[in-house]
């Protein structure tokens, strides 16, 4: 069974910025639900990264993340990482933990749950962010399978409009708090040897 809900905007806006979308579908294919986003965000890769990798603020970029904290970081790179966040489909919700291992690498991270310790039989996500300008070009794909029932056509439908939506509503308030983040002050040299020490 294959279910794809493909995004004809081109432009989705939030607030005074502009995420801008190439592509961003989600499908449902051999038991796993999966979400796929290609966009711009409205703002340079080094704030966005630094987002992306503050994990302890996932809270403040998605309402259903309920709690986020790093358990350890056991190898340079790598961060074991839990979230619980609260699950609706339709009127139905509940809490849904996650222990994934974060590989963190220049602009790009690959998580996978660890089953044994989560709610989530399978998950693997991977995040890569290139130069565009001022701007960054985000490559975004992420498969789960939840520990749950799922209905097999409205509750399917729901599930894959539920990931499209937070989706699409997490990376418009990481491009947002990417372009708020002050620009350091940066002294040309001959102007700093003029500062007094």
């Amino acid at each position: 069974m294959h279910c794809p809900f493909a995004l004809s905007l081109t432009l989705v806006s939030w607030g005074a910025q502009a995420l801008e979308i190439e592509r961003a579908e989600a499908r449902f294919a051999e038991k796993r639900f999966s979400f796929e986003l290609i966009a711009t965000l409205d703002a340079p890769i080094d704030r966005i990264d630094a987002v992306l990798k503050d994990y302890a603020s996932y809270p403040a970029l998605d309402a259903r993340i309920l709690e986020s904290r790093v358990l350890e970081r056991p190898a340079p790179g790598e961060v074991m990482l839990f979230t619980a966040l609260r699950a609706c489909l339709g009127p139905f919700c509940r809490s849904v933990k996650r222990v994934e291992r974060v590989q963190e690498q220049v602009h790009e991270l690959h998580a996978s749950t660890l089953p044994e310790q989560s709610d989530i039989t399978y998950g693997e996500t991977f995040t890569q962010l290139s130069n565009a300008g001022q701007r960054t070009r985000l490559i975004y794909r992420t498969t789960v399978s939840p520990d749950l029932w799922i209905p097999r056509f409205v509750g399917r439908r729901l599930m894959l409009n539920t990931l499209r939506d937070a989706t699409l509503n997490v990376f418009g308030n990481i491009e947002k708090r990417a372009a708020e983040v002050p620009q350091e002050i940066v002294v040309p040299p001959s102007e700093a040897a003029a500062l007094p020490p």
